[in-house]
């Protein structure tokens, strides 16, 4: 159907930089009083035919923009020329009382493919899928946005960025952004991205993951401080790392009792397949004592921390800074590498 436009996918930041587009360049064009949106919540087909049945002010077109896909009720049947069947009003029937100068332009990033609104529209409108970009095309992405925001970089910062702050594009832009502000008229450095980018909350949880497995407790030490002194609070982080240890556990009692690929062990314990190839290697030389230990340890200071032996409010938690500094010290160490911090209580 001429006319018809429907924007989806997973990338919200370049479904949402095409309709500011899409709407900036109408608006010049045809000016703001020929722009609707409406919210698909609620819209009935006879409001709806309302919109899209009206011809433009003074104008070449008319831009209708529906956030969503509305659903249409049997009450709604009257207002079009054909009713529907199954109690439904179709969303062809509604679309057919458009004036010729109207565009219609649907957003959804995930809408339900089950409903027959949605189906009638994947048939009728001009798609345009919003796909998340990955791998080279994203580092690709990060350089043209450093180009365009007049910053000159170093070869390893797109990498670097996308390690510390995952492949979101919204994050990564505003990242960029604040790069080039504060880098202006030289070149970005590792060293800037170490000052001004926070992990996020996600990528904490894979770059901690990633240190422990690799058996380098001295730096999960010191990137748990940065997290905290960054703004996450220290009750965060040491349930990020109770999760990790309880997936340890997990992965060792599969690995012993002769599992030994990601794909068998996510599916004998549950563990995600992140944590279970991060965890593999070590549980493969992790030994019963070195993992009793840490439970114990890790068990002793969480009993603790829920029974008000140790402090761990707001104002007072220098005591649970001591506990997991201690058991992330006290985490298995992959080979040979015998644990540097001896056993306390």
């Amino acid at each position: 159907m001429e006319n018809v436009f429907l924007f989806t996918g997973e990338s919200t930041f370049a479904l949402q930089q095409e309709l500011i587009r899409w709407i900036r360049e109408f608006c010049e064009r045809h000016g703001e009083e020929n722009l609707t949106r409406l919210s698909a919540t609620g819209l009935s087909a006879s409001s709806l035919i309302n919109e899209i049945a009206s011809s433009p002010f003074i104008a070449e077109r008319r831009l209708v923009v529906i956030d969503g896909i509305p659903s249409f009720s049997a009450d709604d049947a009257s207002s079009a020329r054909r009713k529907a069947s199954k109690g439904a009003q179709s969303m062809q029937a509604v679309l057919e009382n458009m004036h010729p100068q109207v565009i219609v332009l649907f957003v959804a990033s995930k809408p339900d493919r089950r409903l027959s609104a949605t189906k009638d529209l994947l048939e009728l409108a001009t798609v345009q899928t919003f796909t998340p970009l990955s791998g080279d095309t994203l580092l690709r992405w990060i350089q043209e946005q450093f180009l365009a925001a007049g910053a000159e970089i170093e070869p390893a910062i797109p990498t670097l960025l996308l390690d510390r702050v995952g492949e979101d594009q919204q994050v990564l832009a505003q990242e960029i952004a604040k790069l080039s502000l504060f880098t202006f008229g030289r070149t970005v450095k590792p060293q800037d991205i170490e000052i001004l980018v926070f992990p996020s909350a996600e990528q904490s949880v894979w770059r901690l993951l990633d240190l422990l497995g690799e058996g380098r407790a001295e730096e999960a030490v010191l990137f748990c401080r940065m997290l905290i002194k960054s703004g996450e609070s220290a009750q965060e982080v040491w349930s990020i790392f109770l999760w990790i240890v309880t997936s340890l556990a997990s992965v060792v009692s599969a690995v012993s009792e002769g599992t030994t690929s990601v794909q068998s062990i996510m599916q004998a314990t549950g563990v995600k397949f992140g944590a279970a190839r991060a965890l593999l290697p070590l549980a493969r030389s992790c030994k019963k004592e070195q993992l009793n230990d840490l439970l114990v340890r890790v068990a002793d200071a969480d009993i603790g921390l829920k029974t008000g032996v140790w402090k761990a409010g707001a104002d007072s938690e220098e005591e649970l800074f001591a506990l997991l500094d201690r058991c992330l010290l006290a985490f298995p160490r992959r080979g040979n590498f015998e644990r540097a911090v001896a056993h306390s209580s």
